[in-house]
């Protein structure tokens, strides 16, 4: 009986396995059918499940093509579907209302114009009717008379190795054409998505009329080189106390800007409690005896088990263990694998397996596939493993949800979140201000804290003011929100420490401005060293706290202190008269003192070339942006309504 279950161990692992896949996935994404909300509603017009997952499974097979996705991933993944859906709905409402529609000469364009994108989906096509047709043949004989039967009716232009356009240009004037169900489908798409969407991307950028005018002047703007003199106070070199900017001086100028302070999304900020999620001894040594297991299935000679098929099984290492767990196809020297595995696979003989080798990895049943030696008779081998990761069991994530536990249930009893965690002895943390999706910094994704967080209203209301306990591969955390934020709120708390760093950073700027002013006229007396002689001259002439060079450069260029393409510096440039010294001028960096030494216009050719490049990109860039801000407007500007959440527990 023992032998047999053995035999049968990999199996047996693989269905129970299985079994709990399919019970993570039933209650993680599969919606509770007593609900029957849409997953979203924009305008009144409602996002359906069967839609929303139908795409979501059709993004994870042709994009991931079988890999594992992350709770993480997931979550993002149907944000960016959801998010889909509300733009197409919103769009289609501007096709209608614009009255936007393809007529017959633009499909026949579009079709004309695109043969690669109408050759793949046919071929597409064809490939699943041979498929059928293989399945509904008696015999290879009868797949092969009717499948060179189909593929006499295939278009000529699909069959040939060089492609003929007069020939698919014909084809689609033939009523065939439109007998295929990819072409129907293409012809659909390109009804109500593709040519509407073009349409109302010109009607949108049609108030965009680049002119000559305005792109000569931008030009010579832009390649217009200038020799200068700079000076540079940094403030790095200005250090002020982070005690000299107060909660009131945060707050007035909170107030004197408060319009620049909207809080763009709903966000919260939550207390939190959280412990590692380590493996214990315990697991350890559980790990230890099913990595020993699998050894003694390996070596019993009564077992037909082979080290490549339970490689394939039960190793975690992924890039080696549907290779049989073959760590190379080449011999290697000593250095390519940590010691401890090392020194156990160079002692193997040919085709053994060693016992289990504990490294940092976790537990690895290696196999000598051989040994030989290099040029300089250095040992090599060749060798595959079965990696056991040495993980937290379920037991202890239990207990440490144990733990957490005892803090929900004290605070639901009446004691502050602080003090039931100081009962269990832990410390509290208190959130970075986030928003729906985002993550709390230094913990990362927890699956839950959205939902919590922002409960959906069809939802009965949680009796308890704290989260449930959420996970992740670090984390076991427990929090309670304690502050919120609506959008187009304006908020002190979200905006603090910035505005308090721009003061700290404005302070700074303003003391280097005021040690500039003061060794001024130092700075004007400065000469840059023409020669290798003059070299001494300019460091003794050195300005403490100053940085004095050469630089040449154009308004969009790099310049010390000013930084790239800084507006600051533009005016400065154009106020600047040649061979003087500016004042001194603050700036984020610290404060700049410039001179003009000369300044290069460019040539007329070069000119006119880049102003006929300017003007043809803003017709198509600029109208461009305007079409993604016309639609980012009208996303913002519209109430969502969102039930992911009766689906999905993120």
């Amino acid at each position: 009986m023992l032998t047999w279950i053995n035999e049968k161990a990999k199996w047996i692992i693989v269905i129970f396995a299985a079994g709990i896949v399919v019970g993570l996935l039933a209650m993680d994404r599969v919606p509770n059918q007593a609900h029957s909300y849409p997953v979203g509603v924009v305008n009144d017009k409602k996002i359906t499940y069967a839609e929303f997952d139908s795409r979501i499974k059709t993004i994870v097979q042709n994009q991931y093509q079988g890999q594992h996705l992350e709770d993480e991933q997931y979550n993002q993944l149907r944000t960016e579907v959801f998010r889909s859906f509300v733009r197409q709905i919103l769009l289609n409402e501007q096709f209608e209302k614009a009255e936007l529609s393809a007529s017959v000469s633009e499909l026949e364009s579009e079709f004309s114009r695109n043969p690669d994108a109408v050759r793949a989906r046919l071929v597409q096509e064809a490939q699943m009717r041979i498929r059928m047709i293989q399945q509904q043949s008696a015999s290879q004989e009868d797949f092969m008379q009717r499948y060179q039967a189909y593929i006499s009716t295939l278009p000529k232009f699909l069959l040939d190795t060089t492609f003929n356009k007069d020939e698919y240009d014909a084809w689609l004037k033939t009523p065939e054409a439109f007998r295929w169900g990819v072409m129907l489908q293409f012809e659909e798409d390109l009804k109500q998505n593709t040519i509407p969407m073009r349409q109302l991307q010109m009607l949108v950028g049609a108030s965009v009329h680049p002119t000559t005018l305005e792109a000569n002047w931008a030009v010579n703007r832009r390649l217009t080189d200038y020799e200068l003199q700079v000076a540079v106070a940094s403030n790095a070199d200005f250090k002020v106390d982070e005690n000299s900017v107060d909660s009131v001086m945060v707050a007035g100028y909170f107030n004197a800007h408060r319009d620049s302070f909207f809080v763009k999304k709903d966000m919260a900020q939550f207390e939190f409690a959280y412990l590692p999620v380590e493996a214990t001894a315990g697991d350890d040594a559980r790990i230890r005896e099913y990595a020993m297991t699998l050894y003694y299935q390996l070596t019993d000679s009564a077992s037909t088990t082979t080290f490549e098929d339970m490689a394939r099984i039960s190793s975690e290492d992924q890039g080696t263990a549907e290779k049989g767990g073959l760590l190379s196809d080449d011999y290697v020297g000593r250095g390519v694998y940590v010691k401890e595995f090392e020194d156990v696979a160079f002692a193997l003989d040919s085709g053994a397996v060693s016992e289990p080798v504990r490294t940092r990895f976790g537990y690895h049943i290696i196999k000598s596939y051989g040994k030989s030696k290099d040029s300089t008779g250095a040992d090599l081998v060749k060798v595959g493993h079965i990696l056991l990761i040495v993980n937290a069991s379920s037991e202890t994530i239990d207990s440490l949800e144990g733990i957490l536990t005892k803090i929900k249930t004290s605070v639901d009893a009446g004691k502050s979140f602080a003090d039931a965690a100081k009962e269990q002895g832990l410390d509290t943390h208190t959130s970075n201000w986030i928003s729906r999706g985002e993550n709390i910094e230094g913990v990362g994704y927890l699956k839950g804290l959205g939902a919590y967080a922002w409960p959906n209203e069809n939802l009965p209301d949680d009796a308890s003011k704290v989260s449930p306990i959420m996970k992740n591969n670090k984390w076991v955390v427990v929090a309670e929100k304690v502050q919120d934020l609506k959008a187009g709120e304006r908020s002190l708390d979200l905006y603090y420490n910035s505005i308090k760093s721009t003061l700290l950073r404005n302070k700074a700027a303003a003391a280097a401005e005021a040690y500039l002013s003061s060794v001024a006229d130092k700075v004007k007396a400065w000469a840059p060293a023409d020669s290798a002689a003059d070299s001494a001259a300019v460091a003794a002439s050195k300005i403490e706290k100053v940085n004095v060079e050469k630089v040449t450069s154009s308004v969009d260029g790099y310049v010390p202190g000013f930084g790239y393409g800084n507006a600051r510096l533009a005016k400065t440039l154009e106020n600047a008269k040649e061979g003087e010294w500016t004042a001194p001028i603050a700036t984020d960096n610290g404060a700049v003192m410039v001179k003009v030494v000369s300044k290069k216009a460019p040539e007329e050719e070069a000119v006119k070339a880049a102003v006929k490049t300017d003007v043809a990109n803003a017709a198509s860039y600029v109208a461009m942006s305007l079409f993604n801000e016309f639609v980012n407007d009208l996303e913002n500007s519209t109430s969502v309504e969102s039930n992911l959440d009766l689906y999905y527990r993120d």
